[in-house]
């Protein structure tokens, strides 16, 4: 989608000016994300037009982020199209964690364990579902050692029940470059938030920021403090669950890899 079009499908839902100005922030092969500026309103636009292969509900998630931007630990939403492939949230200001010179591990495990404490309740992950999503996104066969693993790990870990000592609201999307900080911390990017088990967040988040061993640790150990959990039982269950994320990854960018190929055959 131009970015004209997209200013002239924003102006009316926005009460944009003639002087609205559209800028590239980040961009991908299929999903594209901009900075809108008009006098003192400033927003991010995303533009997920291609996205056929992630399955995610946005208007679910719409509603989901509403609530999480009224505990301050997320930018609020403002507008989503009838078909879902432009959503607008208010731009927030602030360097990235990436940057900040503070210690990832720690600080990673600290605003992942604030996300898991939050009164809030969201549809579940529904992890096995999502596999199959990919599974079939991908057109994988039942032979594929990808496939074989994941009936495995199911079978051996019974993947859609949770208790609820593990069971909490999970970002499932958590690298340094998603939050912003300032007088608090402000996470970004949750279209793959939803209810689930809080150590697949945990190694989620150590896969996505490619954390080593002594990283891993760290990880654990802020996190174990910050949610008053046992050390022992946080890095027992975030070991089990980095099989179960090793496995949903590569399951996600088969199914990528072939919606990429249908986007530049189109």
């Amino acid at each position: 989608m131009q970015q004209e079009s997209i200013r002239s499908a924003l102006k009316e839902p926005l009460c944009l000016s003639e002087d609205a100005h559209l800028k590239p922030m980040t961009g991908g092969e299929v999903n594209h994300v901009y900075r809108l500026v008009d006098g003192d309103k400033d927003y991010v636009v995303k533009w997920t037009g291609e996205d056929a292969f992630s399955g995610i509900n946005r208007f679910h998630q719409f509603v989901l982020q509403e609530q999480v931007s009224h505990r301050l630990l997320a930018p609020e939403p403002v507008w989503l199209s009838d078909d879902e492939c432009l959503w607008v949230e208010k731009f927030i200001e602030g360097p990235t964690l990436s940057r900040t010179g503070t210690a990832v591990p720690a600080a990673l495990g600290r605003i992942l364990a604030s996300i898991h404490d939050q009164p809030i309740t969201a549809r579940p992950l529904q992890l096995t579902k999502r596999w199959q999503h990919y599974i079939e996104s991908a057109n994988l066969s039942a032979t594929d050692p990808r496939v074989h693993r994941a009936n495995e790990l199911n079978e051996r870990l019974h993947l859609d029940y949770e208790d609820d000592s593990v069971l909490a609201l999970c970002h499932n999307d958590l690298s340094t470059d998603h939050i912003v900080c300032g007088a608090h911390s402000v996470i970004v990017d949750w279209e793959y938030a939803a209810m689930g088990n809080r150590y697949f967040d945990l190694a989620g988040c150590a896969l996505i920021n490619k954390l080593n061993d002594h990283d891993c640790n760290q990880l654990c150990q802020a996190y174990a403090q910050a949610a008053a959990i046992e050390i022992d039982t946080v890095m027992r269950l975030f070991r089990q669950q980095r099989e179960v994320v090793e496995v949903t990854n590569a399951l996600w960018e088969a199914a990528l890899t072939m919606q990429l190929k249908g986007v530049r055959t189109a």
